[in-house]
């Protein structure tokens, strides 16, 4: 018998029901989670905007970052990487396992 056992690493999923809205120079963003709305840069609303489309690593949402941008993955790196604990406790994001071939970027 064959099995197939898939690889997965850390990652990072949106919440189910954000709601993301500009608000002048920031924006404002609802958790249904939490049940309270927190005020983001720009680059945590991108973050967001990106994971809305499916769970990634964290060097995958830097590589779609890049993408975006015109900026190199590795200078994304630290910036996204101090996004996590606010996203985390705002309850916009959450920590998840995600398959291998997701993770690569």
């Amino acid at each position: 018998m064959l099995v197939i056992v898939q690889a997965l690493s850390s990652g990072f999923a949106a919440v189910g029901g954000l709601l993301v809205v500009p608000m002048g120079q920031l924006w404002a963003a609802y958790s249904p989670l939490s049940g309270e709305t927190t005020l983001l840069n720009d680059g945590s609303a991108a973050i967001l905007e990106i994971l809305a489309k499916g769970p990634l690593t964290q060097r995958a949402v830097c590589a779609a970052l890049a993408d975006d941008t015109g900026q190199h993955v590795d200078d994304l790196l630290p910036v996204v990487e101090a996004s996590w604990l606010r996203l985390v406790d705002a309850g916009l994001v959450r920590p998840v396992a995600v398959a291998l071939d997701t993770a690569a970027a």
